[in-house]
């Protein structure tokens, strides 16, 4: 998977049925129900990551939610290497693998190699946006130091409740939105989502139907219902810019539904 796609991302087995017969039944349904809890256990992990780190992108969240933060690395670090990408994509490349190793809900967290993204961003992309969000990190990080008491992310996740405004998947948030942007109007961070999204529209190597993906993702945040600062004059510029620019792109229908509901919402 190219690295410039990840950027608005997005055991099937019965046990039982590998029982032997002499299995007694009630340790088969141990062993069930442990697979059930795991399956449960992931999808929590995913939500309580996206909760604690706003700024997660979907593809590292799922890598926290599924123990691949080696993988999710790897493939940021193509992005990174990839100096036709502009620096301020490159920054985030590097600035999301610091944000999957320091999120508290990874089993596979890891401060030390956290820091020395983030430092990283700071040393080579000093101007980037994700430079200023980098050193907010590193002092987050220094202050979990200096905690006296030190959880593991199970325990972490055992105690964790989700809060009451941020149910991802509410039925009012459109099906089409990304983790990254339902989060960011659940919480009221459209405008930081906004930005990341812009870097992606601005970078001239950023594939076309990426861009077309942004700005979509663009128009769906301003244009929700739960968004308290809702703007639907930015929603409508953003959609149009995406059928001028992209009449034939996938998006292209369901760009003119929404074009069709914001310039007519009384004729939802």
């Amino acid at each position: 998977m190219p690295f410039a796609r990840l950027l608005p991302l997005v055991i099937g087995a019965s046990l039982l049925g590998a029982c032997a017969p002499t299995t007694p039944l009630f340790i088969a349904q141990v062993t069930t129900n442990e697979l059930v809890e795991y399956k449960a256990l992931k999808t929590k992990r995913m939500t309580a990551a996206i909760e604690d780190e706003g700024d997660l992108l979907t593809y590292s969240a799922m890598a926290i939610r599924d123990a691949h933060s080696d993988k999710a690395e790897m493939l940021y670090l193509e992005g990174y290497r990839d100096r036709q990408l502009s620096g301020e994509v490159r920054a985030i490349a590097l600035y999301q693998i610091g944000l999957i190793y320091m999120n508290r809900f990874n089993e596979q967290r890891d401060d030390a190699k956290a820091l020395n993204y983030f430092y990283q961003v700071l040393n080579e992309f000093p101007a980037t946006q994700a430079a200023s969000r980098s050193e907010a990190r590193i002092e987050l990080i220094r202050q979990r130091g200096d905690e006296p008491i030190h959880k593991t992310s199970r325990e972490l996740l055992a105690h964790w409740q989700p809060s009451d405004n941020l149910d991802l998947y509410k039925p009012s948030l459109d099906p089409d939105m990304t983790l990254l942007s339902r989060r960011a109007v659940l919480k009221g961070r459209v405008e930081e989502a906004e930005q990341l999204y812009l870097l992606g529209l601005a970078d001239p190597h950023v594939p076309a139907d990426i861009k077309e993906k942004a700005l979509y993702q663009l128009a769906l945040m301003h244009m929700a219902a739960d968004n308290p600062r809702a703007d639907r004059d930015k929603a409508i510029a953003y959609l149009r810019r995406l059928l001028v620019q992209y009449p034939n792109g996938e998006l292209n229908a369901k760009a003119a539904r929404h074009l069709d509901l914001a310039l007519n919402p009384t004729q939802r």
